[in-house]
């Protein structure tokens, strides 16, 4: 707190209070598919360190287009995003391993290595982001997997996991390098409804860590189950809704 005095008169002023730089930030932007369609325009939003938000809209309405966006696999042709202290609009293609580095992304069709075991899976990422030691990837490795649940599965091959399981694989592969923010894609898309709210108390377990997430989905049962904020992509655009079901 800061005291002056002015015309006589003591005046109260307080210190400004610190706002934390959100984690992903977009700003009058607009989001292209691959072949340059443009399917967002002026999408204005941003995510808090430790917010938890839904990302819906019917098939074909950017939402995956978005994600890619953020996560630098599609080009950014107009506006301004900012995600994980990079900004995408000038970030140079030799920086977006780094970049990712800082994202984990779950996909909805998992794309592990059907000819790798679970630890070679991860280790393979571990090394693609450039760790060396072997001892702390296995440590890490161990750590990402216990905290998925899935401690005893280490040596599987993926085909001997469930759904489910393989799932929480790729939610511990995006975990390995203690990103930032998750962006997920449909991640419950290809499971039944019983495995999904699994799948989804793991991501709100995860999110209470203080990590943010953004989730694209269509399991409205999900939603109203475990309301949080909604962002809907619809009509071109971008629109925060408090009763999107």
């Amino acid at each position: 707190m800061a005291f002056c005095h002015s015309n006589n008169l003591l005046l109260y002023m307080a210190q400004p209070s610190f706002v934390s730089q959100p984690v992903a930030q977009v700003i009058h932007t607009d989001i292209y598919q691959l072949g340059d369609r443009l399917v967002l325009e002026d999408v204005n939003f941003s995510i808090q360190k430790g917010e938890f938000v839904y990302l819906i809209g019917r098939t074909g309405s950017g939402k995956s287009s978005l994600l890619k966006t953020l996560y630098a696999d599609l080009s950014l042709k107009k506006g301004s995003v900012q995600v994980a202290g990079y900004e995408l609009n000038s970030i140079r293609r030799s920086d977006v391993p780094y970049l990712r580095r800082k994202l984990g992304i779950v996909f909805q069709d998992f794309q592990l290595f059907m000819d790798r075991n679970i630890t070679q899976n991860l280790e393979f990422v571990l090394r693609a982001t450039g760790w060396t030691d072997p001892m702390k990837m296995k440590t890490r490795i161990a750590e990402v997997l216990i905290r998925v649940g899935l401690s005893g599965s280490l040596q599987k091959m993926p085909h001997q996991l469930s759904g489910g399981e393989q799932q929480r694989v790729v939610i511990a592969r995006a975990l390995l390098n203690e990103p930032e923010i998750l962006l997920a894609d449909e991640p419950t898309g290809n499971l039944d409804p019983e495995v999904s709210e699994e799948i989804m108390r793991l991501f709100l377990q995860i999110n209470k860590s203080g990590m943010a997430v953004l989730m694209a989905t269509h399991d409205f049962d999900l939603i109203r189950k475990f309301p949080q904020r909604v962002l809907r992509c619809e009509n071109s655009k971008v629109v925060e809704v408090t009763t999107p079901v």
